[in-house]
């Protein structure tokens, strides 16, 4: 048992060891107020735990994303989940390594997703 802990500790520990700081200025862009972000390596949909911190980004609101992402990837996607329950949205193929400031906006009747990054 004792060496079942040593080893998830280790695992746990190298973990963090290749993860990077990501910091991003995260603007609400859609009409819909954002209780969740996780995020995923493009493609894999091996999504993160939620990153945004309560409470919900309303529509237009700005708010400091911080989590720590895998130094594996930069290209990533990510996936929106709104406070109202609506359908969650996909974000692709978003470059994380030079990421600092993003508008997100959603056309919910056609599913469309865009990204402004100088908003």
């Amino acid at each position: 048992m004792l060496r079942l802990l040593m080893v998830a500790a280790l695992s746990l520990a190298a973990g963090e060891a290749l993860a990077q700081e990501t910091s991003f200025l995260l603007i609400n862009g859609t009409d819909y107020p954002i209780s969740q972000l996780a995020v995923s390596p493009t493609d894999l949909n091996f999504w993160t735990p939620n990153v945004l911190a309560a409470p919900p980004l309303k529509a237009g609101e700005r708010r400091q994303v911080r989590f720590n992402a895998p130094t594996t990837y930069c290209q990533a996607d990510m996936k929106i989940g709104f406070a109202d329950d609506g359908a969650p949205a996909v974000w692709q193929n978003l470059n994380l390594c030079t990421l600092t400031k993003i508008k997100l906006v959603y056309d919910r009747a056609s599913g469309i997703t865009t990204a402004r990054y100088d908003d």
